[in-house]
């Protein structure tokens, strides 16, 4: 991820301005990072809910038959405030219900070919204190997620509490500076 300019979020811990694609290494890519309708940076005049869409390709052919979810949250925070993607290796082909009469079921992807990029759209709410705060990415593996593209959000699903909690799993601060997806100032 380039950097476009530097800044510290208000945890104190560096904050990049989004690039082109983030890229999470045998997991998933992001792009088209849009908050609000805007841009990948946006400038707000105080905290609150905003949007959040982005395009992920998923395509992890070492993730064998787990099902994955893509979650998104701000830098610093303990837990992730969203699932957006969840599925088996590839994202794209179409919704299926994985793991179908447990405790543990989901509704999912579950493409047998070429992974294909989606459209996915969360809200993440931002404190009112003034300052860059790092709209951030990682994988996660807890068996049930939100699948947040077009054809997932037509349809009730919970938000999943243990997989807001992978935030941290392996990454004791959260995911770092190149898991930035996004920016959102509150500014004075």
């Amino acid at each position: 991820m380039t950097d476009k300019t530097r800044h510290s979020d208000v945890h104190g811990t560096p904050a990049s301005a989004p690039g082109p694609e983030m890229v999470e290494p045998s997991r998933f890519r992001i792009r088209e990072v849009r908050i609000d309708g805007g841009g990948a940076e946006a400038r707000v005049r105080g905290g609150g809910s905003y949007r959040v869409e982005f395009e992920v390709l998923h395509d992890c052919g070492m993730c064998g038959n787990a099902v994955n979810q893509v979650i998104v949250g701000l830098a610093g925070e303990d837990r992730a405030q969203a699932s957006v993607w969840n599925g088996k290796q590839r994202s794209g082909g179409g919704l299926k219900v994985v793991n179908a009469g447990t405790s543990v079921e989901a509704l999912a992807e579950d493409n047998p070919g070429p992974a294909e990029w989606v459209d996915v759209t969360c809200e993440l709410v931002v404190p009112d204190e003034p300052g860059a705060y790092s709209v951030r990415a990682r994988y996660a593996q807890a068996y049930q997620g939100r699948l947040m593209t077009v054809e997932g959000r037509a349809l009730p699903q919970p938000e999943y509490e243990d997989v807001l909690g992978w935030w941290k799993v392996d990454r004791p601060q959260g995911p770092g500076p190149e898991s930035t997806i996004g920016t959102i100032i509150v500014e004075a």
